[in-house]
């Protein structure tokens, strides 16, 4: 620890930025369970179990939340407005070092009567703010369409490529290896983590938005183009920061693509979870909002120029248990 002692000093004063920032923009910080009964279901992303006791020693099964969305939608159906978290969250089935560990800092924020075009502009005013306090070069954020960072850097109309039986042609034009019976997002990942994800090191700061309707999870479709959804991510050389919504509304929606995403859980073998009722009736709720989560470590790895996510943790679960 005391080798990273500098760093984890710039950790701290980030975070405690990051803090200011909302703040001072009349936001409030909300505390969420870390214990839940009812985790997402997002294919991609797994959720730690543990089983816990009463003083009649009842059993009780529950999970380290990956993420506060569900419960600060709540929030949001229940009348708060503009809120964020800042805290630790949990995730199953991730690799150690790198830019993963299992448990991780996210800053995760709502914003009402907004969409994810007011929410870039409050990801470009953080980073303003936190690099001005700590004298650090303020990035110029790029904002790119999916749509045109495919066209522009694989040369490929993605316009052509909306179903999963025109994006598994393209996989196998491409000679990738895939399966017939694979999904519309492991497709698209196939070629984008491969071919476009590694170019965007050379752009710096980057905002991607709109993505494909098939990937469009709890986000609302684009009113101008409904194959595309009001989603964006943001990328710092290369490395992805954080992922934002302009959000759903619709209860009935929302239902449907949660047992959606429950039937692809089960294709690929992974846990099933059930859906949390509550949180579907909150969604139809909730005034116009969007929201956004971003992982501070790795916010603090771009900032003091760390490759290894380690190196910022006070005791990574690396050298907890392994």
């Amino acid at each position: 620890m005391a080798k990273n002692k500098e760093i984890l000093e710039k950790r701290f004063e980030i975070i405690k930025l990051v803090r200011e920032f909302f703040w001072s923009q009349n936001f409030i910080e909300v505390e969420t369970p870390l214990l839940i009964k009812y985790p997402g279901q997002e294919p991609n992303i797994s959720a730690i179990e543990t089983i816990f006791h009463n003083e009649q020693k009842q059993d009780f099964r529950g999970f380290l939340h990956t993420s506060p969305e569900y419960t600060m939608k709540k929030m949001l159906a229940a009348g708060f407005t503009n809120i964020f978290f800042l805290g630790k969250t949990f995730r199953d089935e991730e690799s150690f070092g790198g830019t993963h560990n299992p448990e991780f800092t996210m800053l995760e924020f709502y914003r009402t009567n907004a969409d994810m075009f007011d929410l870039m502009g409050d990801v470009e005013s953080l980073f303003e703010f936190i690099l001005k306090k700590i004298n650090f070069p303020n990035f110029k954020f790029l904002r790119i369409s999916m749509i045109e960072l495919w066209q522009k850097t694989i040369a490929i109309d993605l316009d052509e490529y909306l179903t999963t039986e025109k994006m598994l042609e393209l996989c196998k034009s491409k000679n990738y290896n895939v399966k017939d019976d694979e999904s519309y997002e492991e497709l698209f990942y196939r070629i984008f983590l491969n071919e476009i994800e590694p170019k965007l090191k050379d752009r710096g700061a980057v905002i991607v938005y709109n993505y494909p309707a098939q990937m469009a999870s709890l986000s609302r479709l684009s009113e101008e183009n409904p194959n595309y959804a009001q989603r964006f991510e943001v990328y710092i050389d290369g490395l992805e920061l954080a992922n934002a919504f302009s959000e759903l509304t619709d209860k009935e929606e929302q239902l449907k693509r949660l047992q959606e995403e429950q039937k692809e859980r089960e294709r690929q073998g992974k846990k099933v979870y059930e859906i949390d009722m509550d949180f579907i009736e909150a969604v139809g709720q909730m005034p116009k909002s969007a929201g956004i989560a971003l992982g501070v470590d790795r916010l603090v790895q771009i900032l003091t120029s760390c490759q290894n996510i380690d190196n910022v943790l006070t005791l990574p679960l690396s050298k907890l248990f392994l």
